[in-house]
């Protein structure tokens, strides 16, 4: 009798690891995951998984052992520090933040402010000016203070009047941790955070700041037209500033970890081993802003509130979900905890691959025996990635076979645009002019299409062909000053 009940139950959970397993094999073989994942149920482990390779050079695959740049999820343990040190009394959460960092000129913010994101500082526009000055600097959490108060636009708002997210306010806060602790950022989260919590494999990696750790992995962007390719994020010019030039700043990225590491932050947080009951529940209770709204942010199926560091889901089906994603060139992340059902969902990819939240997202769903949520597949990307490896007429052949297929399909001129402009610039000349070509067709209307395609035609030396298109790229928009410029360099007045 026993068996005859508990088998249903079984089934039940059996039939649940398969529609993960089943949504997570669907996302690497489209080229969206390479990395780890791991699900927990009370602290227990019921699904994990590697896929792709930790270094394309060596052929090294991702394993349990490898360990990945966080990027923004690093921020909960710059919340952690903080709101460890306001329960030690060291600090409290509504002080100004001038009182720690004398030099900074705005009074008015403070410590509450920078974690909620509701300071109305600025992201890191403010160093635009300070790397004109000295393109070759990696910047570091003591120049912030300076970037601020020379830049007159460094505040967009009054604090706690909006919500804006600003990486440079976690840089702050990170410096507030230095000199309240009188130790090294890096230091502080080691000894007050990663081995109380067993994460002896986590570790804070910067360009000035270099790990030497065998299982760290690389990053690697994503081309849509060609994801196999799998470029190193750091090789790619439009990449090296944030990658060179902004990745020495601390507290709001550049934490390495493991998802297995990050299952035993979750179980010392569970365990009180971190930080009390009272400021965990302050951390995951939202913002309300002085407009009386709570501050909100995310989108779709991560639509949500923002505590101290930690974003709130305001779905509350599945329970209380609170949670925190990354991203940046190289890497793409997400740690997920229902504090409700004690549940733990990681995801650490190491390609550029922005769908990897909402893979995230589903797989919590799916957890609960709920759906993975879908999205349209973009034609733009079958177009490029079969005009690469089968040629223009199959590519026109699989064109015409999914266009009115918008149920699960959709054409967007802009990807199409960058898809050719990427294809162009990147190896793939022939197919990527074709395809431009191809958007002047689709997209008639549009002033766009024409100025992209004969930026290529000009790149190419095909002179009378380009003032053909840019001339087409001022009658549909007079205010095209850009093309009216290439008229000019072309010899056309």
């Amino acid at each position: 009798m026993l068996l005859v009940l508990f088998s249903p139950v079984r089934a039940a959970g059996q039939n649940r690891l398969t529609r993960i397993d089943s949504l997570v094999s669907r996302r690497a073989v489209d080229y969206e995951l390479s990395g780890n994942i791991l699900l927990a149920e009370k602290g227990n482990v019921v699904y994990e998984r590697s896929i792709g390779l930790a270094n394309t050079l060596t052929g090294k695959s991702n394993d349990q052992h490898s360990s990945f740049q966080l990027a923004s999820v690093s921020k909960l343990f710059t919340s952690v520090a903080i709101l460890q040190l306001k329960d030690k009394h060291r600090l409290k959460l509504d002080d100004p933040v001038g009182t720690y960092i004398p030099e900074l000129n705005n009074k008015l913010i403070t410590i509450r402010h920078l974690l909620t994101h509701t300071s109305g500082l600025a992201d890191y526009q403010i160093l635009e000016k300070p790397y004109a000055q000295d393109t070759s600097k990696v910047f570091e959490i003591n120049d912030i203070p300076s970037a601020i108060n020379n830049d007159p636009n460094a505040f967009r708002f009054a604090p706690g009047e909006r919500w804006s997210y600003s990486n440079s306010g976690y840089n702050l806060l990170a410096l507030i941790v230095e000199r309240v602790s009188k130790l090294r950022f890096q230091d502080y989260l080691k000894q007050n955070i990663f081995i109380p919590a067993n994460m002896l494999h986590t570790y804070i990696s910067t360009p000035l700041l270099k790990v030497s750790e065998p299982d760290k992995t690389v990053g690697y962007d994503y081309l849509n037209f060609a994801p196999w390719l799998l470029p190193r994020a750091d090789s790619l010019p439009q990449n090296h500033i944030e990658l060179l030039h902004l990745d020495g700043l601390l507290g709001q990225s550049n934490v390495f970890s493991t998802t297995n590491d990050l299952l035993n932050f979750d179980t010392a947080l569970y365990q009180g081993r971190l930080l009390t009951r009272t400021s965990l529940d302050e951390a995951f209770r939202p913002t309300r802003l002085t407009t009386g709204e709570l501050a909100s942010t995310g989108w779709k199926n991560t639509s949500a509130y923002q505590g101290l560091g930690w974003h709130v889901l305001k779905d509350t089906t599945l329970g209380k979900v609170v949670f925190h994603s990354g991203g940046q060139a190289g890497a793409v992340t997400m740690f997920i905890r229902n504090v409700t059902t004690h549940q733990t969902v990681i995801v650490l990819n190491n390609v550029t691959h922005r769908s990897t939240h909402n893979t995230a997202m589903s797989l919590l769903y799916l957890l609960n025996g709920g759906s993975a949520q879908t999205d349209k597949r973009s034609i733009a990307n079958e177009f490029s990635r079969t005009l690469i490896k089968s040629g223009l007429d199959e590519a026109l052949t699989s064109y015409h076979a999914i266009k009115t297929d918008t149920a699960r399909f959709y054409l967007d001129e802009r990807e199409m645009n960058r898809a050719g402009l990427g294809m162009f610039y990147n190896g793939f000349k022939k197919q990527g002019i074709e395809l431009l070509r191809l958007n002047t067709v689709l997209f008639a209307a549009s002033s766009n299409v024409y100025d992209s395609y004969a930026m290529v035609l000009t790149d190419l030396g095909k002179r009378q062909e380009a003032i053909k298109m840019y001339k087409k790229t001022v009658e549909l928009n007079p205010k095209a000053d850009r093309a009216k410029k290439a008229l000019v360099d072309l010899g056309i007045r």
